[in-house]
């Protein structure tokens, strides 16, 4: 049984484009005669093209139907690049005068990302959408009760934490496809009075110690640049260090006030400029509500 027929014991956590609202911009456009559009298209493809991210998203021409048949109506440019004054003179110089009224339309600024972006923000003006079917993450139900184990896990590591006189989060890195702990740590920012010791970031740096133990001992044996694997960790190189977790991997974590996380396509790159400095960046997607009334009892913090 996948997602398409059950309903997943957690919710998704929108990004600020997944969940934003609509923005808009003025075009000038113009309707236009079927039997001109040919002509009209060529003198916008050179006088007018769409070489700006505003409206990269936007159709050219948008088709409006009706009882008597449909009528036309063509992207001209975004307002900001010239004025109705300059345009004008544009077109009646190429003899379009006749042919071409622009006036101001208010279009979307951003390309949707949602199909409930798509569906509301293209009532203003035809926009390319296309679904990215990797947005849909599916799970079995053999995989919703490992993650419950693990999410369990980690509220438990929680709690381990608050007796210790630490913030009450666990994290808890997990290879899914070989249902592998790779990481189990706890928030150590009261007891090191350190910032940056929260419990993610000491699963990624249980993680990198690992693979630098396992990195000295190869090193031994051989001296040349290679490429290697630990756990579906891929470290490339020999003196920058690039972590990638599989792309299917997952994080479950007590986090922030109001909720547990369950993060998955989780891709977690470390980039070591030299002995002292490490970049670090993660993508990945969100879950919430996963055992929410265990994370209830748990006491409200400020992470």
């Amino acid at each position: 049984m996948t997602t398409a027929e059950q309903i997943l014991p957690f919710e998704c956590v929108l990004s600020e484009e997944e969940s934003r609202v609509l923005e808009t911009v003025d075009i000038y456009v113009s309707d236009v005669e079927p039997k001109e559009t040919e002509r009209v298209i060529k003198f916008l493809e050179n006088h007018c093209p769409r070489d700006n991210e505003i409206l990269c998203h936007a159709k050219r021409i948008k088709k409006t139907s009706h009882d008597k048949g449909f009528t036309l109506a063509v992207l001209i440019c975004s307002v900001e690049k010239i004025t109705i004054t300059e345009l004008t003179i544009l077109i009646n110089n190429h003899n379009l005068g006749s042919i071409l009224k622009p006036r101001i339309q208010q279009i979307c600024k951003y390309p949707a990302i949602t199909r409930s972006q798509f569906d509301e923000w293209r009532k203003l003006w035809p926009i390319n959408f296309r679904e990215d079917p990797r947005r849909e993450t599916k799970f079995t139900l053999k995989e919703i009760e490992r993650i419950k184990q693990y999410m369990d896990n980690a509220i438990q590591l929680s709690s381990q934490a608050k007796s210790k006189g630490e913030l009450p989060i666990g994290c808890i890195l997990v290879d899914p496809k070989k249902n592998i702990t790779l990481s189990e740590v706890i928030d150590t920012r009261n007891s090191t009075k350190n910032p940056l010791r929260h419990a993610i970031l000491n699963c990624i740096d249980d993680i990198a110690s690992l693979e630098r133990s396992n990195r000295v001992k190869k090193s031994k044996k051989i001296e040349v640049p290679r490429k290697r694997t630990f756990n579906e960790v891929t470290i490339e190189g020999k003196d920058d260090v690039e972590i990638t977790l599989d792309e299917d991997d997952f994080v479950e974590q007590r986090e922030n006030v109001e909720s547990a996380y369950l993060c998955v396509q989780w891709h977690l790159y470390i980039q070591g400029l030299d002995e002292y400095f490490m970049v670090v960046q993660t993508q990945y997607q969100s879950f919430k509500g996963l055992l929410q009334h265990k994370i209830d009892d748990l006491p409200l913090i400020d992470c």
